[in-house]
């Protein structure tokens, strides 16, 4: 893992572009999600995620883990990709999502799915240049292979909450019910750190991202 007290060349570059970066969010939606406690990304994460898919020009981009839309929109209106496929499962906050992009008048620019991310991974026949990975924590480990396989060669692969509220780094004890889901994202983060395919950093931003850019 990154030192925190080391910060990487990418974590400084970070920074310095938020300095710079005035991040269009819609904070009805936000609040509504704090609100309902639907888990949405954090606005530091988010700005890396927007300024990552602008500086590599990624144009085809993949989401797991809709939740009510916030993400998706967010990134559909701060760069300048083309498409964002977005998968959820649960149908209640697909709904939710799917009122959200139409509100926002994106629904040609965001594809929603009502899906199990699995089913939609070993299935697709679709590439991407950048994958946003937000969805069950546990399951991260089960869906790289596929998310390796439909990644352009250069594309990029953010994971949100690595750090899973400290329980990863040791920063707090992990609870009973979260241990599986804890040794699945250690496993997810040597795997990435050492696959051959992947080029890896773990970053210090937000609930702990990690950064994946496919050889």
């Amino acid at each position: 893992m990154v030192d925190k007290d080391a910060p990487t060349t990418l974590n400084m570059r970070w920074e310095m572009s938020t300095r710079t970066h005035n991040m269009k969010i819609d904070e009805e939606i936000k609040h509504s999600g704090i609100e309902h406690k639907v888990p949405i990304s954090l606005d530091d994460t988010l700005s890396f995620v927007c300024n990552k898919i602008n500086e590599t020009k990624a144009k085809q981009i993949l989401e797991i883990g809709t939740a009510i839309g916030y993400s998706a929109i967010t990134m559909a209106e701060n760069t300048t990709c083309a498409h964002i496929d977005t998968l959820e499962i649960d149908e209640d906050r697909f709904i939710i999502a799917e009122k959200n992009v139409l509100e926002h008048k994106l629904n040609k620019k965001i594809s929603l799915y009502l899906v199990d991310a699995m089913d939609y991974l070993k299935t697709t026949n679709k590439t991407y240049d950048f994958i946003y990975l937000d969805g069950p924590k546990g399951q991260y480990i089960n869906y790289l292979p596929y998310l390796v396989k439909i990644l352009k060669r250069g594309g990029v692969l953010v994971a949100d909450n690595l750090y899973f509220h400290g329980m990863v780094t040791g920063k707090i004890p992990t609870s009973k019910g979260c241990r599986a889901m804890i040794k699945g994202l250690k496993n997810y983060i040597a795997t990435i750190t050492n696959h051959p395919a992947l080029t890896t950093q773990i970053l210090d931003i937000g609930d702990g991202l990690g950064y994946s850019i496919k050889k």
